[in-house]
C-alpha cells in the first residue's frame, strides 16, 4: 500500500473535523422520551493518570497514550512485563537471550549489555529502572499501567526516545481490604497474588502485597529440563503517612526473585541454495518451535531487592516533591547462544554474573492547577554501579553444561559506572478558557565509564584446531554525552469532550562504547498532531493522533567479529531514519452490558541512511525497516454482561494483528515475523456481593508461533538461524477471594 507523510496529514485533518461536527444525537438512543444524560452504567468513566507529573485524566492529557486500569491488569491475568506489552496498542516485545526488548511505534533499543540504553523509559512510581532483567517479578498489585507513545524528553529525560510505561502499584487506602487469588493452567502453571490494606491509623496506612508464579517451561527439551519457564516469587510493603493535610509520604519496599531454566534458543540449522549460497529465505522451523534440543545445565538467577520514597509538601499555590530510591539486584545466567545442535558450535555459551545498585533522585515543585499559568520545575540525578563478569565459553566434547568449560572469551569489570544528571522544568497557560499554550525544556548530562579487562581467543583456530591463544586488553574506557530537548505545543479544548492538539517534542539518548567502538547519542525530533473525543453522551471515545519523527544518529547493534578473530557487539550510528504514522483508539460503551474497544495503528519505518560494515564491504541498509516496526497494527476486543444467578457473568474476546515485522536491520527472510493474528477469551463470573471472583480464560487461541527474536541469520559463527518464541496456547482459571 502507497502512503506518505501528506495522506497522513490528510486522513488525521479529516478524521478530527469528523468527529467535531458530528451530530449530538443520542448513541443507541431508547426512543423520544429517552434523557439527555444516560445512566452512569451506560457512561465511560474517566481515567485519572500522571503522564505528565501532575494529576489530570486521560481526555484531558494531550499526549497519545494508552490506560490500562486495574480491572484489565487482572482480568488479562498481567503479571509481567510482557503481558502488559501483548495488550498495550502500538507496543512491541522482544528478547535478547534474557534480556527483554520493548518497542513503542516501532523504535527500540537491542543494545541491552552494561553500557547501552533503552529507547522505552520503564518505571514503577516514578521510579526509573535502567534494566529490564527481573523486572517481571514486580508487575502485580498495580493500580493502572500508562503506556506514553512518542519521544517523553521533557519530563522523562533520556532514554524516553520511542515513549515510555509508567506502572504505578495500588496505594494504601482509607479502610480495610484485602483479596486473595490462586490460578491454575497449562503447563502447569500455578499462580497466587494477594494483598491485604490495613488502615493501622487516621495517619498512617499499611499495604501489603505479594505474587508467585510458577509454570513448566514453554519449549520442551528431549535432553534436559523445558526452557522458557517461570519461577517467581515477589512481595511489596507500602506505608503512607499523612500527618496533616500538607503533608504526605510513602515508603515503599519491595523484594523479587527469580529461578529456573530462563529463555533458550532454538537452533535451526543453515542451508545452502542451489548456488551453493548461504539460503536467507525463511527456514521450516522443526517442531513448530515447541520441543527442540538444548544441553542441559543451563539456568537464570535473579535476586532483587529494593526501597523507594516519595515524600510532598503542600505550600499555598505549589507543591514539592522528592522522591528517590535503591535497588540492587544479583543476576546470574548460565545459556546457550543457539550454535547448531550436534555440532562443535553447540555449547557455546554466556556465563553471566552481574551485581547491580541503582539510585534514583528527583525534586520537583509544581504549581497548583487553580491558576491560568500551570508549572513545574525539578532536576533529577541517576547513579548505576555495575560489576560485570560474564565468559563467553565452550562445554567441548559433552552433552550438557554441568562439566568443566573451555573460556573464550573473558570479561572482568568490576567498575562500570552510569551517571546522569539533569534539570528541567515545563508550563502551561491558559490564553483563553479553551485555547492553552505549552512550553519545556531540559538539559541531560551523563557519563559513562567502565574498567577492568578483556582476554580473548581467536575462535576461528579454536573451532579448526583447539587452539587458545589469548589476548588480554586492560579497559578504561569513558564517554560523556549532553542534550537540551525541547517540548512545545498549542491545546484547543473545542468543547469540554474534544480536545485537538500540536506538538513537538525532541529526544535523547546518550552515546555509549562497546569493545570495539565508540558511538555516539542519538537524537530525535517528533511532530505530532491529534484530537482527543467523547460522544453520544459519554458514550464513545475516539482518540486520533499523526506523527512525523526525524532521527538522527539512531543507535543500531551489530554482532561483529574483532580483528583477532573474537566475536564482539558493534554499536552503529544509521545517519537517518524516518518515521511516520496514524493511529485511532477507541472505545463504545454500547448498552450497559456491551462494551467494545479498538485500535489501529499505520507506521512507516524505515532507513533513510545507514551503510554496515559487512565482510569487508560498506552495505546500504537505506529503505529497510528499523527492527520491531511492523507498518499496520491493531487491536479490536467485545465484551458483554449476563445478569444470572445472582452476579454478573461476562464475555469477552479479543484479537491483536500485526503485519510482517524483521528483527534484525538486514530485513531477511530469515529474521522477518510473517502477519499474524493472536486471539484470547475470558469468561468471568462474580456475585452482586463481590466477595469472590471466577474466571477461565485462553490465550493464544490460534496457537501461532510468534518469535521473540531472531538473531543474525548469516552467522558464521554458530551455523544456525536462531530464533526465540512469544509463548503458545495457554489456558487456566483462576479463583479470586476478596473481603
Amino acid at each position: 500500500m502507497k502512503w506518505n507523510l501528506l495522506n497522513t496529514v490528510g486522513l488525521i485533518a479529516i478524521s478530527t473535523s469528523g468527529v467535531l461536527i458530528a451530530p449530538a444525537i443520542a448513541f443507541a438512543q431508547a426512543g423520544p422520551g429517552a434523557a439527555t444524560e444516560p445512566s452512569q452504567d451506560v457512561q465511560l468513566e474517566e481515567v485519572v493518570v500522571t503522564a505528565e507529573k501532575r494529576t489530570s485524566t486521560e481526555q484531558k492529557t494531550a499526549i497519545s497514550m494508552s490506560v490500562i486500569d486495574a480491572s484489565v491488569l487482572k482480568r488479562e491475568g498481567v503479571g509481567n512485563l510482557q503481558d502488559i506489552t501483548t495488550i498495550a496498542p502500538a507496543v512491541s516485545f522482544a528478547t535478547q537471550n534474557a534480556s527483554v526488548v520493548v518497542g513503542i511505534r516501532g523504535v527500540s533499543s537491542r543494545d541491552t549489555n552494561e553500557i547501552g540504553d533503552p529507547a522505552v523509559s520503564i518505571s514503577v512510581d516514578g521510579f526509573y529502572t535502567q534494566r529490564s532483567v527481573g523486572l517481571n517479578s514486580t508487575v502485580f498489585d498495580l493500580e493502572r499501567v500508562e503506556v506514553l507513545r512518542g519521544p517523553q524528553g521533557t519530563l522523562l529525560g533520556r532514554n524516553a526516545t520511542g515513549g515510555a510505561i509508567n506502572m504505578i502499584t495500588a496505594k494504601p487506602g482509607e479502610e480495610f481490604s484485602a483479596y486473595a487469588s490462586a490460578e491454575a493452567g497449562s503447563y502447569n502453571a500455578f499462580n497466587t497474588t494477594g494483598m491485604v490494606n490495613i488502615p493501622l491509623s487516621d495517619a498512617v496506612k499499611l499495604r501489603v502485597a505479594f505474587q508467585t508464579r510458577d509454570r513448566d517451561g514453554y519449549r520442551k527439551n528431549p535432553v534436559g529440563e523445558a526452557g522458557d519457564d517461570e519461577h517467581s516469587k515477589a512481595a511489596r510493603v507500602h506505608l503512607a503517612f499523612e500527618p496533616n493535610e500538607r503533608w504526605s509520604s510513602l515508603v515503599t519496599a519491595e523484594y523479587a526473585t527469580v529461578d529456573g531454566v530462563g529463555p533458550v534458543v532454538q537452533a535451526v540449522p543453515q542451508r545452502n541454495t542451489s548456488a551453493g549460497v548461504l539460503d536467507l529465505s525463511r527456514p521450516t522451523i522443526p517442531g513448530d518451535g515447541k520441543t527442540f534440543a538444548v544441553p542441559a545445565g543451563g539456568f537464570m538467577d535473579i535476586d532483587t531487592t529494593g526501597v523507594r520514597w516519595t515524600t510532598t509538601y503542600k505550600f499555598d499555590g505549589a507543591s514539592l516533591t522528592y522522591l528517590g530510591g535503591y535497588r540492587h539486584q544479583d543476576y546470574k545466567r548460565l545459556n546457550t547462544l543457539g550454535g547448531q545442535y550436534g555440532t562443535n558450535r553447540a555449547n557455546f555459551t554466556y556465563n553471566e554474573a552481574n551485581i547491580a545498585d541503582t539510585w534514583n533522585n528527583e525534586l520537583r515543585l509544581t504549581s497548583d492547577n487553580d491558576s491560568r499559568l500551570k508549572w513545574q520545575v525539578g532536576a533529577y540525578a541517576f547513579h548505576e554501579k555495575n560489576d560485570v563478569s560474564t565468559v563467553f565459553q565452550d562445554y567441548r566434547n559433552s552433552l550438557t553444561l554441568l562439566e568443566t568449560a573451555t573460556p573464550l572469551q573473558t570479561y572482568v569489570y568490576p567498575d562500570v559506572i552510569a551517571k546522569s544528571w539533569a534539570l528541567f522544568g515545563q508550563g502551561s497557560y491558559d490564553l483563553t478558557d479553551t485555547l492553552k499554550v505549552e512550553a519545556g525544556l531540559r538539559y541531560s548530562s551523563d557519563d559513562k565509564s567502565r574498567t577492568g579487562f578483556n582476554r580473548v581467543a581467536n575462535i576461528g583456530a579454536y573451532l579448526a584446531s583447539g587452539a587458545l591463544n589469548y589476548v588480554t586488553t586492560p579497559q578504561n574506557s569513558k564517554v560523556s554525552s549532553e542534550k537540551t530537548t525541547v517540548h512545545a505545543a498549542l491545546n484547543w479544548q473545542a468543547t469540554p469532550r474534544n480536545l485537538l492538539y500540536a506538538k513537538f517534542d525532541t529526544g535523547y539518548k546518550a552515546g555509549g562504547f562497546t569493545d570495539l567502538n565508540i558511538y555516539g547519542p542519538e537524537t530525535i525530533k517528533a511532530y505530532e498532531i491529534g484530537s482527543k473525543n467523547r460522544f453520544f453522551d459519554n458514550r464513545l471515545q475516539i482518540n486520533l493522533d499523526a506523527y512525523y519523527y526525524d532521527y538522527a544518529n539512531q543507535q543500531v547493534s551489530q554482532a561483529a567479529l574483532t580483528s583477532a578473530g573474537s566475536l564482539g557487539t558493534l554499536i552503529l550510528n544509521a545517519g537517518s531514519t524516518k518515521y511516520y504514522g496514524v493511529e485511532v483508539e477507541g472505545v463504545a460503551k454500547l448498552t450497559a452490558a456491551d462494551r467494545l474497544n479498538f485500535f489501529l495503528g499505520y507506521n512507516h519505518g524505515r532507513y533513510e541512511d545507514f551503510a554496515v560494515l559487512t565482510s569487508g564491504a560498506n552495505l546500504q541498509m537505506k529503505g529497510h525497516r528499523p527492527p520491531q516496526s511492523p507498518d499496520w497494527s491493531a487491536n479490536l476486543g467485545y465484551q458483554h454482561q449476563w445478569n444470572v444467578l445472582g452476579g454478573a457473568l461476562t464475555a469477552r474476546a479479543q484479537t491483536h494483528y500485526e503485519s510482517k515485522s524483521y528483527f534484525t536491520f538486514y530485513n531477511y527472510g530469515a529474521d522477518s515475523q510473517p502477519a499474524y493474528f493472536r486471539s484470547d477469551a475470558v469468561i468471568t463470573y462474580a456475585p452482586d456481593s463481590g466477595k469472590w471472583q471466577l474466571e477461565g480464560y485462553v490465550r493464544n487461541i490460534e496457537d501461532r508461533l510468534i518469535l521473540a527474536n531472531a538473531q543474525n541469520p548469516a552467522s558464521t559463527t554458530y551455523l544456525a538461524y536462531r530464533y526465540q518464541y512469544q509463548p503458545p496456547r495457554t489456558y487456566g482459571v483462576k479463583l479470586t477471594v476478596n473481603w
